[in-house]
């Protein structure tokens, strides 16, 4: 079964990287996920952070509950959601150093933020980060980033990591979404909003 899962894997890989070479205009970010994507899509049949609504608005807790919040769970869920907005009918998942204060850059992992674009192929998002995922290296850092970013945004931290939701989707619920979230992990995280 696990070679089986591995050689899907790969050939999914390989699909993607084949699609993303064809002239597309994905950023080079997108071909290092593309492994990554891979297997989330070999594990949930469509890929992750899409974009793409699925009609499900929100996750499951299943067996994720206990391992952590993970960066292609948190990227489905987003995309499912937020392109039902009409606000974000284009969403697409970006890394960029420049998304987190630089007090906190150092304790940074892992930073991916989610945009909302008018069409397909525009070049500047018409509602940036919209959502914001953020593994840090420790759990302070994190909690300390959440605290900040909270007094503006509503935050879920669990563990070492953070996920800011924006406010510029007038028909999305960010506090829900935040809570499907962390559903996704058996409710182990902890909501904070300004008061």
């Amino acid at each position: 079964m696990k070679r089986l899962l591995i050689a899907s894997v790969v050939a999914g890989a390989t699909l993607l990287l084949t699609a993303a070479c064809g002239g597309d205009d994905k950023k080079a970010d997108d071909k290092k996920d593309a492994p990554a994507a891979a297997a989330s899509t070999v594990a949930s049949g469509a890929p992750a952070g899409s974009g793409q609504p699925s009609g499900s608005a929100s996750a499951k807790a299943s067996g994720a509950a206990g391992k952590g919040l993970q960066y292609q769970t948190v990227a489905k869920l987003t995309g499912d959601l937020f392109t039902k907005d009409p606000l974000c009918p284009v969403g697409q998942w970006d890394t960029n150093s420049t998304g987190v204060p630089s007090k906190y850059r150092s304790a940074v992992a892992n930073f991916k933020q989610f945009d909302c674009y008018k069409k397909k192929g525009d070049f500047m998002p018409s509602r940036g980060q919209q959502a914001i995922f953020v593994e840090f290296k420790a759990a302070n850092a994190a909690k300390a980033y959440a605290q900040d970013e909270a007094k503006m945004y509503p935050t879920l931290i669990v563990g070492n990591t953070v996920v800011v939701a924006g406010t510029g989707l007038e028909n999305t619920d960010m506090k829900a979404y935040l809570e499907a979230v962390n559903e996704t992990v058996g409710g182990a995280g902890e909501i904070l909003a300004k008061a």
